[in-house]
């Protein structure tokens, strides 16, 4: 087979290759012992939000990324001496949770006919060890060697195969999805899968991370006491920044983007939002405006704004509450040309908001 062209990895591998049926099997590693932090060469790319490693003395060639919506190679990482090699890939995010992106890798690989050997699939829920949740598929393959030439016209005997394993891992990220492809040598495996295990667990994201339920439904917070209602196949998503407590994410970037906010502040909800007109009318050089709304039955301070963000034209609004010595931020944001579903989801989103548990 000179490619892939198989749908499971349609343009994942840019080189072609020989694939049959393997016949090893793969040990699955302990989900609990993460492997060794890799200490190689770092990749890094803000427009993803993503960021991994390589293990120590591997060679790291990074890819000119364009806009597709197939799998599009980010970062290779090469081991010069066993000829293994780990690779980054993404694609616009279609999966809205974790269980949705395993079956829809499960759909894929099942295409693959009989020239690859899948060993194991499952599915991991983010935890302490691993915040990110994640999807792994172990497998095997024989890579197949240029047959010999004969001589007199004699044919030579086929030259010698090199059963290959694979592990390849992905992830649901904040809006896309991404593959850690793996391939290594049989007999380098035992070796080099700590080392593998360790890119695929230290792999982050710069933005968010994608932690809880999706599909219409309720959240609940005991911490702060409060519980609201999020749209359907949405995304519950932990922020990793202080103060952003709860984050609700559509499957496309599109989608406004739902948010609570809370932090210590000693002055009244109106001052909070002054601060906020001022730096999207100074800071963004935007406009923005104040109007009264009401939360959970309490009197609050809506701000409603147009400014640019990352590049992108965006209308924001956000309901400011004060309650005790705490200030509380409830805001959508999504781009201008969607404002009026925005401005709808913004509504529902304060309608079902309720301070309590």
């Amino acid at each position: 087979m000179s490619s892939w062209r198989l749908s499971v990895l349609a343009g994942v591998l840019a080189a072609g290759v020989g694939l049959v049926w393997g016949a090893a099997r793969l040990e699955a590693g302990p989900e609990d012992e993460p492997g060794k932090s890799a200490a190689g060469p770092t990749y890094s790319n803000d427009g993803f939000g993503v960021t991994t490693s390589g293990p120590e003395g591997w060679k790291l060639i990074e890819d000119k990324v364009a806009a597709v919506s197939v799998w599009q190679r980010l970062a290779t990482f090469n081991d010069t001496k066993t000829d293994a090699q780990v690779v980054l890939y993404s694609r616009p995010r279609s999966a809205s949770n974790l269980d949705a992106l395993m079956a829809s890798v499960r759909k894929e690989w099942d295409k693959s006919g009989d020239r690859l050997r899948v060993d194991g699939m499952r599915k991991l829920d983010a935890s302490a060890l691993n915040p990110i949740a994640r999807v792994i598929v172990d497998g095997s393959f024989t890579r197949k060697a240029a047959p010999k030439k004969g001589k007199d016209g004699v044919p030579a005997p086929p030259g010698e195969s090199t059963p290959m394993r694979v592990q390849a891992t992905y992830y649901v990220g904040p809006g896309y999805e991404f593959l850690l492809y793996a391939q290594a040598q049989q007999t380098h495996w035992s070796r080099l899968h700590r080392q593998i295990e360790a890119m695929r667990d230290q792999l982050k994201f710069n933005k968010q991370v994608d932690s809880g339920p999706t599909g219409e439904g309720s959240y609940r917070n005991e911490k702060i006491g409060f519980t609201c209602r999020y749209p359907k196949d949405y995304a519950v998503v932990q922020p990793a920044r202080e103060h952003h407590v709860v984050k609700f994410a559509g499957v496309s970037a599109n989608d406004p983007d739902l948010s609570v906010y809370a932090f210590p502040y000693e002055e009244e909800a109106s001052d909070d939002a002054q601060r906020l007109v001022a730096y999207y009318e100074g800071e963004k050089g935007g406009t923005a405006q104040r109007s009264r709304t009401e939360v959970s039955g309490t009197e609050s301070v809506q701000v409603t704004a147009r400014a640019m963000i990352d590049g992108v034209d965006q209308a924001i609004w956000i309901a400011v509450i004060k309650r005790g010595d705490t200030c509380y931020r409830l805001r959508c944001v999504v781009p201008t040309e969607r404002e009026s579903t925005g401005a709808s989801a913004f509504r529902t989103f304060l309608a079902s908001f309720r301070f309590g548990s």
